[in-house]
């Protein structure tokens, strides 16, 4: 089964992350050809306390 896994950081309408379940979708199809097995979309919304950028923590006004 194709898997995508995305991490971001909260604070998405449910809306935007269907939208972009299905861009991610469509473009695992249209990349890989025809699948024998649905396509897997998972996001992992991590908070920002819990995200480093080159060894210094993000702040909570910084954007990723």
């Amino acid at each position: 089964m194709p898997l995508a896994q995305i991490y971001m950081g909260p604070g998405r309408s449910d809306a935007v992350k269907q939208q972009l379940i299905e861009k991610v979708t469509k473009a695992m199809q249209e990349t890989l050809g025809p699948l024998k097995q649905p396509v897997w979309v998972v996001i992992n919304e991590v908070p920002l306390s819990q995200w480093g950028v080159d060894g210094v923590p993000v702040k909570p006004a910084d954007r990723l």
